[in-house]
């Protein structure tokens, strides 16, 4: 279960990233066959993400934790049990703190991608 947690959260935390990463994300994009052409880094990077949800979804990836079946009363733990898994965390592109987490989960809870433009 824990790794389809992650798989999971993985659009939140790039949509989150992607203020950062937008051109390592189009380069993602790139190798995943994405258009390319008269798009920005942000752009591709928008797209690339799309394409990982439309992904997971043919591979029966849910895209919320709440389809995952975590409880809503466990946000907070999973918040803080995501927070320690340091080679996670330490490989990120951006830092996390304990609120940044809670509102990337409430996201990956709530399926708000949107949520995770901060």
């Amino acid at each position: 279960a824990q790794g389809l947690g992650v798989a999971t959260k993985m659009p939140y935390v790039m949509t989150y990233n992607s203020r950062v990463a937008a051109h390592e994300m189009a380069e993602i994009g790139a190798a995943l066959g994405l258009e390319t052409k008269a798009r920005t880094a942000a752009e591709m990077a928008a797209a690339t993400i799309e394409e990982i949800r439309r992904l997971f979804a043919a591979i029966g990836i849910t895209p919320t934790l709440a389809d995952l079946g975590l409880p809503a009363d466990k946000l907070d733990w999973t918040a803080e049990q995501a927070l320690g898994i340091d080679r996670l965390i330490k490989n990120n592109p951006r830092a996390f703190d304990l609120g940044t987490m809670r509102r990337l989960v409430q996201a990956a809870y709530d399926g708000d991608l949107a949520a995770c433009v901060m």
